[in-house]
């Protein structure tokens, strides 16, 4: 695989990220998509659910523009997308994990979510590998 490839690889891999947080904050921001994308049997608006909400939406939206910023220099900063799988996505896993544990959430709205992130996780850790010898 030549070098042009490699690093257009690393972009993509930054844009899909960049996308699905940009995604994140928006059903994080307005909480009635995500009781259209999650259910809302156990929604309730509460100040502290509201400020979490606000917290990870924060979060989320400044992720996405790490993650943009780190697609004009892919190769000196592909080292972002390893951090987003390693603390960020498997901290969120986790988070769902207990959430679906506790019964907030069901089990089959969560699958195609851990999908994403299980094949999103894979392709960045591949991108990463793959130009891991460019200088």
């Amino acid at each position: 695989m030549n070098t042009d490839i490699k690093i257009k690889i690393l972009k993509i891999a930054f844009w899909i990220g960049a996308i699905t947080d940009a995604l994140a904050a928006i059903v994080m921001a307005i909480p009635a998509w995500r009781v259209y994308v999650f259910g809302g049997e156990n929604l309730q608006l509460t100040p502290a659910y509201r400020y979490a909400l606000g917290m990870g939406a924060a979060l989320m939206a400044g992720w996405t523009i790490l993650l943009i910023w780190g697609s004009f220099k892919p190769l000196d900063r592909k080292g972002i997308l390893v951090i987003t799988v390693f603390p960020v996505i498997m901290g969120i896993v986790i988070a769902q994990i207990y959430a679906v544990s506790s019964g907030f959430i069901e089990t089959a709205k969560m699958i195609p979510v851990w999908i994403h992130l299980t094949v999103i996780s894979s392709f960045f850790l591949f991108a990463v590998y793959k130009a891991k010898n460019i200088k």
